[in-house]
């Protein structure tokens, strides 16, 4: 992939989000002061914490996705300035990553078009997706790792495009239950510990064949720091309904992408 193309994939990718963002705060906000925001009922264990720090309420969900597609377009724009002119092949696997989160944010689409009980073929549909986003977050970042150098390079587009494919394949191959909305406005699905465990198991393998690489490479570690509260922030932010969860997800995600970003700059900066 060329750097011009790259970076009208990253136009375009910043574009498509601010609007989505721009629509759905518009349409949220509409039905808040019209009275037809209606809050879905969500599946809570009768040991759930009530307290205001690590209970369920349903404004710090709604804030985490909002906060989670700001951080989407910011990131995005973010990347495409200060690579402007940098051919860096992590940035391909990069640009998936936020479509993942971006992905994972239609959790919001449940409840503004009231779909949750619905047991809608669009329910399904957006879950789906949804689930797309959650599977496809740790391979993103596990290909940055490993097929960002130039020996793979020349595939990047191919690469992309195989993660992307299997990642809807298997979300629209798990069996979702139309009947259990979670407190973070997502279906729940079958083999849901054994994904999530995977979800770890890449995210842990990636991390550490970036330390690996970096100090390798004799590249500082800072870089696998960020790499690492990136990934950490994604995970707590994709499950956040709670004040706690909410402040760590933001710190970690915020502070760990501005990191890895920095990091990653200096890096190319450096080389060339």
């Amino acid at each position: 992939m060329t750097i011009k193309a790259r970076n009208r994939f990253y136009l375009i990718f910043f574009a498509f989000s601010l609007i989505l963002l721009a629509l759905t705060l518009i349409f949220f906000h509409y039905q808040k002061f019209t009275g037809t925001l209606v809050l879905p009922k969500v599946y809570l264990p009768k040991d759930a914490s009530t307290s205001i720090l690590t209970g369920y309420r349903p404004f710090f969900t709604f804030l985490s996705i909002f906060l989670q597609m700001f951080f989407v377009s910011g990131t995005s724009i973010l990347v495409l300035f200060a690579f402007f002119k940098t051919q860096a092949g992590e940035l391909g696997y990069f640009l998936l990553f936020l479509l993942s989160m971006l992905l994972d944010s239609l959790r919001i689409l449940i409840p503004l078009l009231q779909l949750s009980n619905t047991y809608s073929s669009e329910l399904v549909t957006i879950s789906n997706i949804i689930l797309t986003g959650t599977i496809l977050t740790p391979i993103s970042l596990l290909a940055l790792v490993l097929f960002s150098t130039e020996l793979y390079r020349q595939n990047l587009e191919q690469n992309c495009l195989i993660i992307i494919v299997a990642s809807a394949f298997f979300a629209f191959a798990v069996p979702l239950n139309t009947a259990i909305l979670l407190p973070n406005f997502s279906l729940a699905c079958s083999f849901q510990k054994i994904i999530w465990t995977i979800y770890i198991i890449f995210t842990l393998i990636a991390v550490f064949s970036l330390f690996i690489k970096n100090f390798r490479d004799e590249i500082s570690q800072l870089m696998t720091l960020g790499f690492f509260l990136m990934n950490f922030g994604a995970l707590l932010i994709k499950q956040c309904y709670s004040l706690l969860q909410l402040i760590f997800s933001m710190v970690f995600l915020m502070a760990g992408t501005f990191i890895y970003i920095k990091e990653l700059h200096n890096r190319y900066l450096w080389n060339n």
